[in-house]
């Protein structure tokens, strides 16, 4: 039975593993000086290389003919390893073996001495997983180890590994492969195999990889599965169930567009038709970043991986959208990245971005009272305003003004209203992202202490609301007005219940008139 290609191209030697130089460089000179460590802690992303070098480092150690920190591959003790039946060599997954009883059978095994190489080379894969005990076990040994006995821990979740172990190993951070190590390795393997397959199909499955050469080999097998000579970018796709690169500059196109009916539904066929909507945002993510990288330092065709018409669209799709509208559209669709995973509704994340991302570029086109226009302290409606100038810092709304204030409250609301420019320009230096929640904002109330806002949509006043962003917004308010400013948020229908609460701060009693009521003192 032949073996999958991601066994039958696992590294054999340092110098086979792809990338990771720095660690291949420092464990080959520290076995050609013989100056090993007892333990060694392996740590980064899965599928980089961290078991393979463990296993190289095995056959290092116990090479009968090393060359240059270089096992040779031949004599019996690499044989023996590369076949899996080397009796010093220990394997164990912690995920399955995790008790305190699998580390102590360890720790008695290791007492021994090696009985065929020189040292005995116990690998501890996911070792994160391991219970409280097991790691109190294992400590102990890492503490006084045998001088024949290299433990080698690997682990995807450092942060689960008590410091206590950490302390007491030699540490490697294992970097993510890049799509350029990951697309070499694959020519290289359909080149040994004679395999018919495109570059663009290549390069899907470098980037669906996820910077994992083991995945990618896994998915390069699932490919090949589909048993044609020759297999196309198109049946790529279709065999791994990702969505089509066309699918990516149309969702980017109807988002130029702002046509949010289109829009929604491209999302919810996406849905309707089975595709994996995590994997698609991935590559629309990938899509953005592609074109915000055209856009700052151009690129040929030959280095996107892409067709002559996809690259030719992605020229055109650069050229029209500005700087501000792709930042914006990236932070947007990363929120909804985070948020599908535990939504009800997966599309719904998607929506909603789409929605707010054309919301922000054009708010009165998609505002619930698109067809009334707000009217700024000065008397010009918004369409007599100039157009936004992202480059400036300047702001082509002012906030409209709740109606129905007190003179008092009016003259202080003007006020804000005066400086709202001077105010979102300070903000802009601080956290770009909160612009476009702040444009949609109604200024509702304001006394000297506090500020009042209202927003149309729940996302824009949850965005401001989140304790970081508030703490910016405090901050601009108390140098724009020269005094601190407490900001409180709520949704337009929810205005008149606000200003209720709102007003008595300002034209209630005083607090030396509750004094005075309190204690009964005369006023006379």
């Amino acid at each position: 039975m032949p073996q999958v290609l991601y066994r039958q191209y696992r590294p054999q030697t340092f110098s086979e593993v792809v990338n990771q130089e720095v660690i291949k460089t420092t464990l080959k000179n520290s076995v050609n000086a013989g100056a090993l460590a007892h333990a060694y802690l392996f740590t980064g992303p899965r599928g980089v290389g961290k078991t393979s070098i463990a296993r190289i480092l095995a056959k290092a150690v116990n090479c009968l003919r090393l060359s240059e920190g270089e096992p040779c591959g031949k004599c019996s003790n690499c044989a023996q390893i590369r076949d899996g039946n080397f009796m010093d060599l220990v394997e164990i997954d912690a995920a399955s073996h995790t008790g305190v009883d699998n580390i102590r059978e360890i720790i008695e095994h290791v007492k021994f001495s090696p009985s065929a190489g020189k040292y005995k080379v116990i690998v501890i894969d996911e070792v994160h997983m391991l219970s409280k005990g097991a790691f109190n076990a294992l400590l102990k040994t890492l503490e006084e180890p045998p001088a024949h006995a290299i433990f080698i821990l690997a682990t995807t979740e450092i942060n689960k590994v008590p410091v206590t172990i950490i302390s007491r190993t030699q540490r490697f951070d294992f970097r993510q492969l890049s799509q350029a190590d990951i697309l070499t390795q694959l020519k290289l393997v359909i080149r040994e195999n004679k395999f018919k397959i495109p570059e663009e199909a290549l390069k899907l499955l470098a980037r669906a990889a996820g910077g994992s050469m083991r995945d990618a080999l896994s998915l390069l097998d699932q490919v090949l599965s589909f048993g044609s000579e020759k297999i196309s970018l198109e049946e790529a796709e279709e065999i791994l169930g990702l969505a089509p690169f066309s699918l990516n500059q149309d969702f980017f196109e109807l988002l130029l567009d702002k046509k949010p009916a289109p829009a929604v539904r491209f999302v919810k066929e996406l849905a309707m038709k089975g595709r994996d909507l995590n994997m698609f945002l991935n590559g629309f993510l990938e899509y953005i970043e592609m074109v915000l990288s055209f856009q700052v330092s151009g690129a040929e065709r030959e280095s996107t991986g892409l067709v002559l018409e996809d690259f030719e669209k992605l020229e055109l799709q650069a050229a029209r959208a500005t700087r501000g509208q792709i930042v914006r559209m990236a932070d947007l669709f990363l929120s909804a990245f985070q948020k599908i995973k535990s939504s009800p509704i997966p599309e719904l994340p998607l929506e909603l971005a789409a929605i707010e991302f054309m919301e922000a570029d054009d708010p009165q086109k998609f505002s619930s009272d698109a067809n009334s226009q707000k009217i700024n302290g000065s008397g010009q409606t918004q369409a007599d305003l100039p157009a936004e100038n992202e480059a400036a810092g300047e702001v082509r709304n002012e906030p409209e003004i709740s109606s129905n204030l007190t003179g008092s409250e009016d003259d202080l609301t003007a006020e804000i209203v005066s400086k709202w420019n001077e105010f979102v320009a300070r903000v802009r230096e601080y956290n770009h992202s909160l612009i476009s929640s702040l444009k949609l904002a109604t200024i509702v109330a304001s006394d000297k202490k506090r500020l009042l806002i209202g927003f149309p949509y729940r996302f824009h006043k949850e965005a401001v609301e989140q304790r970081k962003n508030k703490i910016v917004i405090e901050k601009v308010l108390e140098e724009t007005f020269g005094r601190p400013m407490k900001l409180e948020c709520c949704m337009n229908h929810e205005i008149d219940d606000y200003k209720k609460k709102f007003k008595p701060a300002m034209t209630g009693p005083s607090l030396v008139d509750e004094a005075i009521k309190i204690f009964g003192i005369s006023q006379s």
